[in-house]
């Protein structure tokens, strides 16, 4: 981390520093000074950089957005046309980020922590919106949408915007029960196919078929 630091990369360097701060003590004992201390620069580093705890936890939720997206771009590229794949996919790419990046996933939806500006990472979470977005409309057969200040306005009509949020509110809340420890009594190895068959069912709904 100091080699980074002399390089000019302290920004970086203590955003990587920040990561591993979270795996090995979780939010509660997260700071800037324990920060600045594991990434071996002096405490008011942070402070330089981000301002304050705000501007940090608010760099470290735009990483989360960074990752969740490419997770989940990812897998969806591998699916071609088969839209309860889609859905699968996508519970699947927010399962195992939030399994990945317990902190994070935590930090990115407190409004408390992260810092509300026009920047990043609202400009992640609008293209991250975007994708999950575009994954119900292709469900629906709708034209897909292009990020950018009208996104709100292009999504138009309460039933898709109910749509959206049966979708969304599942897979986060799937995702939040699990880093949770909240579904223990169903066996591990039974997880995947109820992903599976919940993608099913959500699929059908979003096509307006019976299920």
């Amino acid at each position: 981390m100091k080699a980074a630091y002399h390089h000019g990369d302290l920004k970086n360097t203590l955003l990587d520093a920040a990561d591993e701060l979270l795996r090995r003590d979780g939010l509660q004992g997260f700071t800037m000074r324990a920060c600045a201390r594991l990434a071996n620069v002096s405490h008011a580093a942070p402070a330089h950089h981000f301002g304050d705890i705000n501007g940090l936890l608010t760099a470290i939720a735009a990483r989360g957005y960074e990752r969740l997206l490419a997770i989940l771009q990812g897998k969806l590229q591998l699916i071609i046309g088969d839209l309860h794949e889609e859905i699968y996919a996508t519970s699947v790419a927010y399962v195992e980020f939030a399994e990945a990046y317990p902190e994070h996933f935590r930090i990115m939806f407190r409004k408390d922590l992260v810092a509300d500006n026009m920047g990043s990472p609202r400009d992640l979470v609008l293209e991250t919106f975007t994708e999950l977005t575009n994954v119900i409309l292709r469900q629906r057969g709708e034209p897909e949408i292009s990020l950018g200040d009208e996104l709100y306005l292009n999504v138009k009509g309460t039933e898709v915007i109910s749509d959206i949020f049966i979708c969304w509110s599942y897979i986060h809340g799937y995702s939040h029960l699990r880093i949770e420890g909240q579904l223990r009594m169903v066996p591990e190895e039974v997880h995947r196919k109820i992903m599976r068959e919940n993608a099913g069912r959500l699929s059908n709904f979003l096509q307006q078929r019976e299920f």
